[in-house]
């Protein structure tokens, strides 16, 4: 059986891929393409792993982002045309879903956020796989018999196989002394994005320059998004991230965590690492339930910057909530 794994956003490098060696240890031969979109390309070589490039960012708004995704599929169409058909496809990729409803197979689209666009998915007749924190209902439209539910959390696909504890921390050029506040600012491209989520990250930008113990960690989204610093006069030299940094490294270099939404703070909020969410639209159920754990902070507006702790981190406490999720959903898919 081949079984076709499409990566479209740096994000996804990281919970999709532990699942090719569980497929691969049931017999399945395992294919991977991607999408020349952040940093996704240096993560999977990081990763050692095989996979051809197909296709790149689609830009900003509607027209564009329906042009992108149109070529996209025409050129994974024809690649899987002349590389073989696939038995199914993993992904969280429109493109991939288009493609294998086109070649007549069965799709599986990973999904933990209920309020993203599934007109394309359901169109695809993909069948949503989703933790079960999220109720069926939130899935407008897409028939029940298309959607499964799983026991915990996507990060327990990312954190699966990693050993926290032996993973060195990223080393950053800031003293020791200060606090390291990791920032990601807001996906601007995303169809469900929100100005307030921008105007946010600016303002505690503003305040964050003023602050003198501690020191900013930018992972901006995109380059432009580094201009934004330059607004402002520093106390302590903000530090870029201007390549790919493995992510468990990254987020034990740093003390805590701020960002418009989006995996990286899930995956903070995971390993128990102070995690505050700047995001202004609607809070999913993922979200809620990491909020109720007490693990993710939900910031509505800038009044809410003072509920911001600036201390060094504490060990580090992962949550593991389904540690068995890679091996179920493999055997999932294959069945």
């Amino acid at each position: 059986m081949r079984i076709w794994i499409d990566v479209e956003n740096p994000p996804q490098v990281q919970y999709l891929l532990p699942l090719k060696p569980a497929l691969e240890a049931r017999g399945a031969d395992v294919v991977v393409t991607a999408r020349d979109y952040g940093n996704a390309f240096e993560l999977l070589d990081q990763s050692g792993v095989e996979y051809t490039p197909v296709g790149a960012s689609y830009g900003a708004g509607k027209a564009r982002k329906v042009l992108g995704l149109a070529g996209r599929t025409r050129a994974l169409l024809a690649h899987l045309r002349t590389t073989g058909r696939p038995d199914a496809s993993v992904s969280a990729s429109r493109a991939a879903a288009v493609v294998t409803r086109l070649l007549r197979r069965p799709s599986f689209v990973i999904i933990d956020y209920e309020y993203v666009s599934l007109s394309v998915f359901r169109l695809a007749g993909s069948r949503i796989l989703h933790p079960d924190v999220i109720p069926a209902a939130a899935f407008k439209g897409v028939p029940a018999e298309r959607l499964v539910p799983f026991a915990g959390l996507k990060e327990d696909l990312s954190f699966a196989g990693l050993d926290v504890a032996a993973t060195p921390a990223h080393a950053l050029s800031i003293p020791d002394d200060l606090v390291r506040v990791l920032l990601r600012p807001a996906a601007e491209e995303s169809h469900y994005y929100r100005e307030e989520s921008g105007r946010m990250a600016r303002e505690l930008l503003e305040r964050l320059a003023e602050e003198d113990r501690a020191a900013l960690v930018f992972a901006p989204r995109y380059p432009r998004q580094v201009d934004d610093l330059e607004r402002f006069s520093w106390k302590n030299e903000p530090v870029v991230l201007e390549r790919a940094v493995p992510f468990v490294s990254l987020l034990k270099g740093v003390d805590l965590v701020i960002s418009s939404g989006g995996t990286m703070l899930r995956e903070a909020a995971y390993l128990g690492l102070p995690a505050y969410s700047l995001f202004q639209g609607d809070v999913g159920g993922v979200d809620r339930r990491l909020s109720e754990l007490g693990r993710l902070q939900l910031l509505a507006s800038p009044a809410d910057f003072g509920r911001i702790e600036l201390a060094k981190a504490g060990p580090l406490e992962p949550l593991s909530s389904n540690p068995a999720l890679v091996d179920e959903l493999a055997e999932r898919i294959l069945a």
